[in-house]
């Protein structure tokens, strides 16, 4: 070692000597936790917040989807049942203000079909947004049971916080989690016209459920959204996850509910599906 290096070497060994003898040796003080306002009424502008963005960022996106439907009796016995495979596009229209989806089903009960109609057909016909009758007809195609639904998408609970929807329902807060980013479940209540959900003749039909929210970003996380209309109960549950070709957390699965109760034709339907492989999709579409 030469000179040079060896005298440095000493300086830092003095230096740190030094400040050694300066500073007092004491435990780690605790570092405070930043305060989270987890009111439903904060709760809930923090989720308007991160729907407004996330309409734009999950826009014009394809998934896998699986979906599984189950017909029973009032008593649980078995009906019928379907399996389905499909091509599920999913987009925000900002002028309905609300979420569309078509599905293209290319497999039912393990058999391969054909439809002629699929999203890029479509759209190549007129905007999407002027397309709603023709989706519906063409997303409950392969449906069983006896109770009518065109309005099964997975993000559906996030218009609960739309800022557009939000002033028409009552938030109250459940529980909270117990995490440096808490999970607060808010209930939710619609009480103003015009209402999410009409019936088949254009009724209001009046939700109610859950919203489980990150307090810090928004972020929605699981929406339960519960229905009554006639004889006819629902229910669904979306879960989120984040995915990492995307860089946001999406629909991964979605558990639909029916319960009609119209006497010797009462049924319950199940529905389990599946979202996974999400990706752009890779035709320009402008929503007009």
């Amino acid at each position: 070692m030469n000179a040079r290096v060896a005298l440095g070497a000493l300086l830092v060994t003095a230096a740190l000597t030094s400040l050694n003898a300066q500073t007092p040796v004491t435990s780690a003080q605790p570092i405070k936790p930043i305060k989270v306002d987890t009111s439903p009424k904060a709760v809930a502008a923090a989720a308007a917040a991160y729907v407004v963005a996330y309409q734009k960022d999950l826009a014009f996106v394809v998934a896998d989807e699986l979906s599984v439907q189950r017909v029973m009796t009032t008593t649980g016995a078995a009906v019928d049942s379907r399996r389905t495979r499909a091509e599920f596009f999913l987009t925000y229209a900002p002028n309905e203000g609300t979420w569309m989806s078509v599905r293209d089903v290319q497999e039912v009960d393990g058999v391969e079909v054909q439809d002629p109609e699929d999203i890029r057909t479509l759209i190549q016909r007129a905007p999407i947004s002027q397309l709603g009758a023709v989706i519906a007809r063409k997303n409950s195609r392969y449906n069983i049971g006896n109770v009518r639904r065109t309005f099964n998408e997975p993000t559906i609970g996030l218009l609960v916080v739309n800022p557009l929807h939000q002033r028409r329902f009552k938030f109250e807060r459940v529980a909270v989690s117990k995490a440096a980013s808490p999970v607060v479940t808010l209930k939710f209540t619609e009480r103003e016209r015009p209402t999410l959900v009409s019936g088949a003749r254009g009724e209001p039909v009046f939700t109610r459920g859950e919203l489980d929210v990150d307090a810090v970003t928004g972020r929605v996380e699981r929406t339960r959204i519960e229905l009554r209309t006639g004889a006819v109960r629902g229910v669904l549950t979306t879960a989120y996850a984040p995915d990492g070709k995307l860089n946001l957390w999406v629909p991964a699965s979605m558990s639909e509910r029916y319960e009609n109760a119209s006497g010797i034709f009462s049924q319950t339907v199940t529905v389990d599906s599946d979202y996974t492989n999400y990706r752009r999709f890779d035709t320009s579409v402008i929503i007009k």
